[in-house]
Parts: structure tokens; sequence; C-alpha cells
């Protein structure tokens, strides 16, 4: 069933292969560990996405009450005196 690797394979580990993935000594997966720097890529741009999500919100929400208030959605309604 073993079979030889294929020597034209450019990229010879694959980190989805289940016989590929590292074990420890009972045998669980080992975390993956990044390179620092990659990690400190995805921060920034997770930190600058939070950023701008939160302006876009902010602007957003600001129009959204301006709207409102043009257009009378704010204001309290009449009181309307039913006969009794």
């Amino acid at each position: 069933m073993n079979q030889a690797p294929n020597p034209f394979n450019s990229n010879p580990s694959n980190p989805l292969d289940p016989l590929e993935q590292e074990l420890d000594e009972q045998g669980e997966e080992m975390p993956r560990q990044y390179h620092p720097a990659t990690k400190k890529t995805l921060q920034k741009a997770f930190l600058i996405l939070v950023v701008v999500g939160a302006i876009i919100g902010g602007i957003l929400s600001i129009g959204v009450i301006s709207l409102l208030q043009k257009a009378g959605l704010t204001d309290v309604p009449a009181r309307v005196q039913t006969p009794k």
C-alpha cells in the first residue's frame, strides 16, 4: 500500500493530509506554529477591518437617525381622543 513519493510533485507536504500531520507522544495532533510576521500581519488586518467597520457603522447610524428625524418618525405621536 505504501507508494513512493511523486518525484514531480513540487509541493510534497499537504497540510490537510491526515497522514502527514505531526502527532505528539499521545497520538494527538500538535497545534500548528505560524511565522510571527504572518501572525502580526493578520492581527493588523483584523484590527483595520474592525476599525473601518466601526467607522462605517457610525456614519450609517448618523445618516439613518437624520433621515428618521427629517421624515418625522421620531416625533411623539399625537393623542387621539376616543369618544366614550
